[in-house]
């Protein structure tokens, strides 16, 4: 899901976000900044990490500046992609950035909910730099998430803040809600920003569905990125495809069996082309659009 639907989502469920607008065209930029404080922060939505690094994410202080930013985003592309839209937001000055995140535990059945004082860096590099910083709280999918636990993910997230932690915990307890209401893998709010004067906004924020979930959700359906054309035509032929950045195309018919090729054509040196499980017992006709998905990609 790309970083407006995400957003959508959590003012539905009571979670601060910045004022923002959608763009689709360089003269909606112009027209809009006036209206979000004269400046902004122009986003282009792919989805895709690491935007700002690719030159994805860019302030705006000026009409002009923010037409000619605008047009340059729209018309270039970014990891493969070339957004459809853009999110203009209002410019945040944040006086601390914190991270706040859940993701499905898979061995230990349950929900892993993760809270830093250090936000605004991948998970990663948190870990690797504050190891000391990172709380992980295992909750029970069937439970739920419980006052105690939300309790201790806002005070490690804000140890010297009391005065805003039952902010926080409101809206933790709102993330819950909708982790659970949409069947939600992954879910990050990095950062989420404590502002000068005192509000607590969801800068950017990640969220993985679960697919195999998304016959409940006609709704989110409808959010999916527009995915590549490939990878478009091949969810309409029940194929489960991914392009990559590689350049040896591979098929199989099993995921386990896919992924073990992917790892074989790596470990002879190779970067894989594409993800591609046409399925057990695919017919002829479903193995020729297979392939001609595949050599697709040039």
């Amino acid at each position: 899901m790309l970083e407006a639907e995400c957003k959508k989502l959590l003012s539905e469920y009571g979670i601060a976000v910045p004022k923002g607008s959608i763009i689709q065209k360089p003269e909606e930029a112009r027209e809009v900044l006036p209206k979000i404080g004269g400046k902004a922060v122009l986003k282009i939505q792919i989805p895709r990490g690491q935007r700002g690094k690719a030159g994805g994410i860019r302030p705006v202080y000026s009409p002009e500046e923010a037409y000619n930013q605008a047009q340059e985003l729209l018309n270039s592309t970014f990891y493969g992609y070339k957004p459809a839209y853009l999110l203009a937001e209002e410019f945040v000055e944040a006086e601390r950035e914190i991270y706040i995140g859940a993701i499905v535990n898979r061995s230990e059945r349950t929900v892993t909910f993760l809270s830093s004082r250090y936000g605004g860096m991948e998970v990663e590099e948190m870990a690797a730099e504050h190891p000391e910083s990172l709380l992980k709280i295992s909750v029970d999918p069937i439970l739920g998430l419980m006052p105690y636990q939300a309790r201790m993910i806002a005070k490690n997230a804000l140890p010297d803040r009391p005065d805003l932690r039952k902010g926080l915990m409101k809206m933790i307890f709102n993330l819950w809600k909708l982790f659970h209401a949409i069947d939600a893998i992954m879910l990050e709010i990095n950062p989420f920003a404590v502002t000068r004067d005192g509000r607590l906004l969801a800068l950017d924020v990640r969220m993985e569905v679960d697919d195999n979930s998304l016959y409940r959700h006609p709704d989110l359906t409808k959010r999916v990125y527009a995915l590549k054309e490939s990878e478009r035509k091949a969810r309409e032929y029940g194929i489960a495809y991914v392009e990559l950045d590689g350049n040896i195309g591979t098929m199989a018919n099993g995921a386990g069996l896919a992924m073990a090729t992917m790892d074989l054509v790596h470990i002879m040196g190779g970067k894989p082309a594409n993800f591609c499980d046409v399925g057990g017992g695919a017919s002829a006709d479903r193995i020729r659009r297979a392939l001609e998905i595949i050599t697709s990609n040039p």
